[in-house]
């Protein structure tokens, strides 16, 4: 029965979401762990006579990190490469250079069978799209953030120059991907810019469901200092001393989805209506100028974020 209920799903997204036709040559980018997921794509797309190619990679560790380049030269010869990946290649050289070669691509990383057919997988396409663009706007035009919780968030930073995005499932063509469970709006904190307190109480990428709130001191843009549970602290740590840009806060984004389930699994977790989500690491596809070999993102629950002097979010309700 979830075979059929998967396949529904599958044909769902690839005709109403990516308007895949038989001119499309197309390419499933999976893993071992993500197969069913991506096989399911591939038959979607087959059945619409669309040339489909699935290529099976390794997983490639972190969220962020390049996948081989065998891979990396397949997604430039595509025109719409649906990637559901244990790991996420968003914010990697390789989706990038797809996105110049004229690629359309999918971003599903970490999606389970479970995902594809529950929760935020759900929601109504237009209307999130509609709540979204209206986020994603308001986030465009602000100069100045603040962020608070009451788990002991309270930083602020520069947005100024910088464009938000309306991650709701479709496919921009001034972004280059869409991102499946859809629904938040991202922007890219000007780097130097943050100062302040983050604190994670829910989950984070690389760790899932957080054992303790995981505290983080900003300092003109770089995380200086961290506290938590000790497996968790020392995770993060790892990567600052492998990477240093690691430290940087890339990304600043609100959840839009009302259909979306805390499940431990930020690829879910993170498109929650009223949630908030902060990375660190690279932020080169979001408009900055970082590079880094990672983005790994850190949910916080019931947040309040002002932009300028208006309210958008409220103790975890939006209000726009």
């Amino acid at each position: 029965m979830q075979e059929l209920e998967l396949m529904q799903a599958a044909n769902r997204l690839v005709r109403e979401v990516m308007g895949v036709s038989h001119h499309h040559h197309v390419l499933v980018l999976t893993d071992v762990a993500k197969f069913t997921v991506g096989n399911a794509f591939a038959l979607a797309c087959r059945a619409l006579g669309a040339e489909t190619v699935i290529a099976l990679m390794p997983m490639t560790g972190e969220h962020g990190s390049e996948p081989p380049r065998t891979v990396a030269a397949a997604m430039k010869a595509a025109d719409i490469v649906f990637a559901p990946t244990t790991h996420s290649i968003t914010h990697t050289q390789a989706r990038l250079e797809a996105f110049a070669a004229g690629a359309k691509v999918v971003i599903l990383r970490g999606v389970s069978e479970d995902m594809m057919i529950k929760g935020g997988m759900t929601v109504d396409f237009k209307a999130l799209k509609e709540r979204t663009e209206k986020i994603k706007e308001k986030l465009t035009r602000a100069d100045q953030i603040t962020v608070t919780s009451t788990a002991g968030t309270d930083i602020t930073f520069s947005v100024a120059g910088r464009k938000a995005f309306s991650l709701d499932g479709y496919y921009h063509e001034e972004y280059g991907f869409a991102a499946l469970p859809p629904g938040e709006a991202p922007t890219c904190p000007v780097e130097g810019s943050a100062n302040g307190t983050l604190v994670f109480d829910y989950s984070m990428d690389g760790i899932g469901r957080l054992s303790e709130p995981l505290k983080l001191l900003v300092k003109n843009g770089l995380v200086v200092s961290l506290s938590g549970g000790s497996e968790d602290v020392h995770f993060i740590e790892q990567l600052f001393k492998r990477d240093p840009s690691a430290r940087n806060v890339a990304e600043f984004a609100i959840g839009t989805n009302p259909n979306s389930r805390l499940i431990g699994n930020l690829a879910e977790d993170k498109k929650l209506l009223g949630t908030v989500h902060f990375a660190i690491g690279d932020n080169k596809s979001l408009g900055g100028v970082v590079e880094c070999s990672v983005h790994l993102d850190g949910l916080m629950l019931k947040p309040t974020v002002t932009a300028d002097k208006e309210i958008l979010v409220k103790a975890g309700e939006v209000v726009v």
